[in-house]
């Protein structure tokens, strides 16, 4: 049966320590190697995977809030998962605040080397190494009802792969053809990234009913959107109608005041009530002129007729009466313009809609949405206006009489009407808005459209999913039948697999310096005990190897039989801390080197792994050592792809892509930019700098930097420097600072120590630019 390429790995970690986000990939290989600076929170994804390698082991791990949950995370909750593909293969759930810990490990067995298991397992213990190992091992080597089982498993993992890949190759298809090519979806969009038949299998435990809107509604209102006019006629936006001209509580004094006729006669009355401006024009102007001629026909009215004929007119538009009736026709004239601005607005609202219906077809969240044409709200108002006007005019010609305004609410019944323009005007704007950002109308109709394709997908292949659950059921089912014949099968003692293991690493590190007495697990000098005990006799890089050593006999403990040693995943952080070049080598030899078979024998001889029964076991190492990433790099420890750093721009980490050695001056220097153009310091910015004034002194200035102090003095002085910054003349050469320096005292320390390499390396600076 052909194994299908597994996928890559992946770390995601939130407020995880310095981590506040964390989601990067490994490679799909079983060896990755990530180098760290100090400070980066290395150690908090190793502390992380050894809380799972705990769990598994059934040891308490109610402490991992508390020892991983960074200080900065506002709701206290954390979370850690290692992955493969899609598959977690381990993950933490935390919560700082509640002390509470969910953790999940599936079939992988971790193990995990860092400062947390040489203390627990040798430093407490003063490096006596404890025998206490009772766990048994299965075999099944000779045992014919295993390979019966096996060769069941095999037959039923292979109905099951043919069935995924057929289901797999159906929906890839399908996906392609309805979302790419019909709905026209960017492969970079992300609900279309995260479709997959794997997570579709998870989503749908049963048969899921069917969405409200089908796929095919949604491409039509995806072709609607496509419709729309490059320049498209919007409706417009209308003013409100003012209700504060008219000032109804004048017209009522006026309705009720009561004005005596006057004492002109009624035919001259009728006359100037016929042309009333004609009459009142002229009889201004005869007044204001003090003319003794008609302003018309030029004739002479100083003659006693014509004089008293217009000494009447003039006398009456003195008198009250007339007053009053010019009070009244402002009045009428006010409403006839209302009616008039009515009469604009209820066409502006006819065109309003009529834009608006023509336009909101193409948006499918709009296409229900109706402009009101008021058409209640105008009778309203303009049955009101007309009875107020016909109350004006029976006023008029009935001055001595009082009369009442009219009932009925003028001012709330244009409120109501303003009312009906605003939310049209609301509608209006929304539409407008869609129309000229229908992008994003169409990215949410194309997200919605992912996860009704997926929907739709499930319940027209559901007959075949089905089968597919039913034969992961019988492989499942068959691999419970060999765990359960594998651990049943005679079983050999782990204790004795540890102390072999552990003999033959020690061998291989001091020769007969040290050996290990299986019989009485003690560590001895040669042939002799070590009387002050180890921990008084060994040198820290010894104890570092042995420790080394003793991590990986220990693999044995964690199986149960010799299937679980494939399931193995190991993790190194920092491995060869206070070592000197030759173990340094020799770890890294070893790592490289390193293969256990299906039997369970480690071996460090490449010649053994041959990638079927005996293979290199997945790896995850962690450093922040330049030197052994270097070394590891140039040996092949691990495939050059799969060398990896990890960095922070203060608030997101990242995994990169390392693809050359690690200059550790570079990446000091690189900090010291990153800060100075704007990224936050941390608790590694003064190291950095120190480290690259120090670089920089040594090698550009040696006669004048015999210490940092010395360096720093000259540049102040003699060479025209100005140091201003807290940081480099407080803590440059390593002296105590009352109180923590502040992120600007950071960031001018930074710009400080760039002018220095500017002046005396600047290619330095060109370096880190490219």
């Amino acid at each position: 049966m052909t194994t299908p390429p597994k996928p890559a790995f992946s770390i995601q970690a939130s407020y995880l320590g310095p981590i506040f986000t964390l989601s990067g990939d490994l490679t799909k290989h079983n060896q990755n190697l990530i180098f760290a600076r100090n400070g980066t929170g290395k150690s908090f994804l190793s502390r992380a995977l050894r809380y799972l390698d705990l769990e598994a082991q059934g040891r308490d791990i109610s402490d991992a809030a508390k020892n991983l949950v960074s200080d900065e995370a506002s709701d206290g909750k954390g979370i850690f998962s290692f992955s493969r593909g899609e598959s977690a293969l381990g993950s933490l759930c935390l919560e700082k605040q509640a002390d509470s810990v969910s953790a999940s490990v599936t079939d992988t067995i971790f193990h995990v080397f860092s400062e947390d298991f040489v203390q627990e397992e040798l430093r407490e213990h003063e490096y006596k190494i404890n025998g206490k190992i009772e766990n048994q091992i299965s075999v099944d080597s000779e045992n014919i009802k295993l390979k019966d089982a096996q060769d069941s498993l095999e037959k039923a993992a292979a109905e099951e792969q043919d069935a995924i890949s057929a289901l797999r190759e159906k929906y890839d298809k399908e996906k392609l053809a309805e979302l790419r090519e019909k709905a026209g979806i960017n492969k970079q969009l992300r609900e279309y990234k995260a479709l997959s038949l794997d997570s579709l299998l998870e989503r749908f435990a049963e048969k899921p009913k069917p969405p409200e809107q089908c796929f095919a509604d949604i491409l039509k209102d995806l072709d609607r959107l496509k419709a729309i006019p490059a320049e498209p006629v919007y409706p417009d936006i209308l003013s409100l109608i003012k209700s504060d001209d008219i000032e109804l509580g004048s017209l009522e004094a006026s309705l009720q005041r009561v004005t005596s006729p006057s004492s002109v006669s009624e035919e001259i009355k009728k006359k100037i009530d016929t042309h009333h401006d004609f009459y009142e024009t002229g009889a201004t102007i005869i007044q204001d002129e003090h003319r003794t001629t008609c302003p018309l026909c030029e004739q002479g009215i100083t003659s006693p007729g014509p004089k008293a004929i217009i000494d009447a007119y003039i006398a009456y538009f003195e008198d009250e009466e007339e007053k009053h009736k010019a009070e009244l026709r402002e009045f009428f004239r006010k409403l006839n313009q209302k009616e008039a601005e009515l009469q604009k607005v209820e066409t502006q609202i006819a065109r309003q809609k009529s834009r608006f219906d023509a336009l909101k077809r193409f948006i499918p969240s709009r296409k229900d949405t109706e402009i009101n044409d008021g058409e209640l709200e105008f009778k309203e108002v303009r049955t009101i206006i007309t009875s107020i006007k016909s109350a004006i005019q029976k006023k008029a010609g009935a001055l001595s009489a009082p009369h009442s305004l009219p009932s009925g609410e003028l001012t709330a019944c244009i409120a109501n009407l303003n009312k009906v323009i605003e939310e049209n005007n609301t509608k209006v704007s929304e539409l407008n808005r869609a129309v000229e950002k229908s992008d994003g109308e169409r990215k949410a109709l194309q997200r919605k459209a992912c996860g009704v394709f997926d929907r739709e997908f499930a319940i027209s292949h559901w007959s075949d999913i089905a089968a597919l659950k039913a034969l992961r059921d019988a492989t499942k089912s068959r691999q419970d039948e060999l765990t359960a014949l594998e651990k049943s099968s005679p079983s050999t003692d782990a204790r004795v697999r540890v102390a072999e293991t552990f003999e033959l690493l020690l061998k291989e590190f001091f020769a007969n310096k040290y050996v290990f007495d299986k019989d009485n697990f003690v560590l001895k000098r040669g042939d002799h005990e070590m009387m002050r005990g180890p921990h008084r006799t060994l040198s820290d890089g010894e104890k570092a190897a042995i420790a080394f050593c003793y991590f990986i006999a220990c693999v044995h403990r964690k199986v149960t039989s010799n299937s679980d040693y494939r399931k193995l995943f190991l993790v190194f952080d920092d491995p060869v801390t206070s070592m000197s070049y030759d173990f340094v080598f020799a770890i890294a030899q070893t790592l490289k080197h390193l293969g256990i078979s299906d039997k369970g024998e480690v071996s460090i001889k490449p010649s053994k792994i041959d990638g079927n029964r005996c293979v290199r076991p997945e790896l995850l190492i962690l450093t922040h050592s330049s030197y052994f990433f270097n070394i590891s790099r140039t040996n092949r420890v691990v495939k050059d792809e799969a060398t990896f750093s990890l960095s922070t721009d203060g608030v997101t980490h990242k995994l990169s892509h390392l693809r050359s050695y690690v200059a550790p001056f570079e990446q000091q220097l690189a900090h010291v930019y990153q800060v100075a153009n704007g990224n936050n310091p941390d608790h590694g910015t003064g190291n950095a700098i120190r480290s690259v004034l120090e670089a920089v002194g040594r090698f550009c200035r040696p006669d004048k930097s015999q210490s940092l102090e010395d360096f720093v003095s000259y540049l102040a002085g003699e060479d025209g420097f100005s140091i201003k910054s807290i940081m480099i003349n407080s803590l440059c050469h390593g002296t105590y600072y009352d109180g923590c320096p502040t992120d600007d005292d950071l960031k001018l320390a930074c710009q400080e120590a760039l002018s220095v390499v500017e002046k005396y390396a600047s290619g330095q600076i060109s370096i880190i630019q490219s």
